[in-house]
Order: C-alpha cells, then sequence, then structure tokens
C-alpha cells in the first residue's frame, strides 16, 4: 500500500470514527417562517394627536414556543418536525401590529412596549390560537387575540379600560403545505391587524 493509499485509508476511517459518534445520521436542515404580507389599507381615517404604546403580547402556553403547531381532531395536536416560525407568535403578532399601526398614519406616534414608558394609552393583547386546523371544509390558519386598550392617566383602574375585544379569524390554507400555511396565518395577521386599527382608531377619536 502506498504511503497515499494508506492516508486516504486513515481518513476514511477517522471520517466514519466521527459519522458513527453523531449517530451516523447527516443534520437536518430546519425551514423558518415569518409573518409576510402588506400593511392593511386605511381610507378616510383623520389623524388625531394621539400618542399609544403596544404592549409585549402574551401567549396561551401550548402554543408559546416557535413550533408550527396542527391539529389533526379534537384534543389532537402535533407540530411540523423540520419546520418553524422564526419568532414567538406573540411577539411575531405584536410587531406586526406595530408596524401596520405606524404605517397608517392616523396617531401622532406609536410606541413599542421597549419604549412605552410613560405613554398615555396603552394597547395589551395575548394570542390564544395560533395554529393550522384540519377542518371538514378544509385546513385553515386560526388566529385568536385578545386586545385590552388602557388609559394609564386614569387613577381609576375601573376606568383605565377604554374596550376589550375578542379577535378570531380563520383562513383557508389554499396550498396544503407547510408555506402555504404561512401565507394563511400571514393572511389572517392581516385580517386582524385592520380590525384593530379601525377599532382603536375609532375608540381613540372619541375620547375627549
Amino acid at each position: 500500500m502506498t504511503t497515499l493509499m494508506k492516508s486516504l485509508f486513515m481518513v476514511g476511517i477517522a471520517l466514519t470514527l466521527i459519522a458513527c459518534s453523531f449517530g451516523g445520521k447527516p443534520s437536518v436542515m430546519v425551514e423558518h417562517y415569518a409573518l409576510e404580507y402588506p400593511p392593511p389599507a386605511t381610507q378616510n381615517l383623520t389623524p388625531i394627536d394621539r400618542v399609544i404604546g403596544i404592549d409585549r403580547f402574551s401567549v396561551s402556553q401550548i402554543f408559546n414556543n416557535v413550533k408550527m403547531i396542527y391539529r389533526q381532531k379534537p384534543t389532537l395536536y402535533n407540530d411540523y418536525a423540520y419546520h418553524r416560525w422564526r419568532a414567538n407568535p406573540g411577539d411575531m403578532v405584536g410587531d406586526s401590529l406595530l408596524r401596520d399601526l405606524r404605517s397608517a398614519g392616523i396617531f401622532k406616534s406609536v410606541f413599542p412596549w421597549r419604549d412605552m414608558e410613560n405613554t398615555p394609552f396603552i394597547l395589551r393583547g395575548g394570542v390564544g390560537e395560533f395554529y393550522e386546523s384540519d377542518e371538514t371544509d378544509g385546513r385553515k390558519a386560526i388566529l385568536s387575540v385578545h386586545i385590552t386598550l388602557m388609559d394609564t392617566t386614569q387613577k381609576d383602574l375601573t376606568k383605565q379600560i377604554i374596550f376589550q375585544k375578542n379577535y378570531r379569524c380563520a383562513e383557508p390554507v389554499a396550498e396544503k403545505t407547510v408555506p402555504g400555511f404561512a401565507r394563511a396565518m400571514s393572511m389572517a395577521v392581516e385580517r386582524f391587524s385592520g380590525q384593530v386599527i379601525a377599532d382603536v382608531y375609532g375608540a381613540m377619536k372619541n375620547i375627549k
């Protein structure tokens, strides 16, 4: 055996040992997804001189992770093994709403939770559902969010709450794939965001 062949033989053994030490299986590429949609269009909304802050959204414990969860039937939930969201659902939905409120240009300023100290009006939210459901009429992206708009200038706690509302969107998954699920959830968040913007604007416009 020549010196070159011996060297190649030793390299082969080393690579085999390394592969065995890691179970002999190649690493699997995990794909990551994010919400992506254009800011909802707002029409006939005259800007008002108000400052609002978006608090960090909470998430129901079952969805408080980056797994892409689907519901096969009642009480049976699972997740796509090699697919993940880029961030926690609460942060994705909250950040999307922050971007959309700023894009709407209907308030003097909109602050994120990190910078909303002394902000008079605060929008709080909690994501209750964030998953794909296999329904009798097809797959759907399910999103539910509880929203509370508060006036922190009021000393009486009962007067701080301007309104509370539950929002639920069920968006059809046109393409029955994981990317299709991500697109459907993006459309659900877009619809939710447009409804919240209209409701928050209407409530704050009527505050004297």
